[in-house]
């Protein structure tokens, strides 16, 4: 069995960033545009789905972008150290740095009532 080379998972890792990138904006925009919200969007369905369905789907694909995104920076790690930190790696620092701080946020700020 031949073996999965770097640039076969990174295309496969791309093309599956991109059509979850699509979808994505695609139910963002069934949820926001199509599927009003309250007593007027109660019974519509979109290919069989509510709002509420839509929704549920529209947050695991963030999720599942996340991940791929995650993927893709380990798999160019190498790219990332000796071009986009060759000079000044501290402005890769900074960059996944708030990154982490904008994620850290939104999972642990503490709720309000």
């Amino acid at each position: 069995m031949k073996s999965v080379t770097k640039t076969l998972l990174n295309r496969g890792l791309n093309l599956i960033l991109l059509l979850n990138g699509a979808f994505l904006l695609g139910s963002g925009w069934v949820i926001d545009q199509r599927l009003p919200r309250g007593r007027d969007g109660h019974d519509l369905e979109l290919l069989g789905l509510d709002r509420h369905a839509w929704g549920d789907l529209h947050a695991w694909g963030g999720y599942l972008i996340g991940a791929l995104v995650v993927a893709h920076l380990l798999l160019h790690t190498t790219w990332l150290w000796r071009v986009a930190a060759k000079t000044q790696p501290w402005k890769l620092a900074v960059g996944l740095g708030a990154t982490a701080l904008i994620v850290s946020v939104f999972v642990l700020y503490p709720l309000s009532p």
